[in-house]
């Protein structure tokens, strides 16, 4: 049985977010298991759990001010523009490019 996550198309933007979350997750291994560490350094399967959970806990604070400034450029650029149908920000007929950009 599938679930319904697997019949959703993901966004640009969460494609993104996911590769920099499993490049995270090989950096913070590699980290982990560097021979540099001495003693305190880890090998083994628990290895590649440990540094998930890690990437997992500090993602929230990587991505809120990535998703808040998002968020602002959203208010400045929106896709219907203003009354007269252009950017308040960029002044050019809406969409703007800005906000063609963070629609995707």
């Amino acid at each position: 049985m599938t679930g319904w996550r697997s019949r959703l198309r993901p966004t640009a933007l969460a494609e993104d977010l996911e590769r920099a979350h499993v490049s995270g997750v090989a950096a913070a291994r590699a980290g982990m298991s560097d021979a540099a560490l001495g003693l305190g350094r880890l090998s083994g399967p628990g290895v590649q759990v440990l540094a998930d959970a890690a990437v997992s806990s500090a993602t929230p604070y990587l991505r809120a001010p990535l998703l808040a400034r998002i968020s602002a450029a959203r208010l400045l650029h929106p896709v219907a523009g203003d009354q007269s149908a252009h950017c308040p920000a960029c002044r050019v007929p809406a969409p703007c490019p800005t906000a063609e950009e963070l629609r995707s």
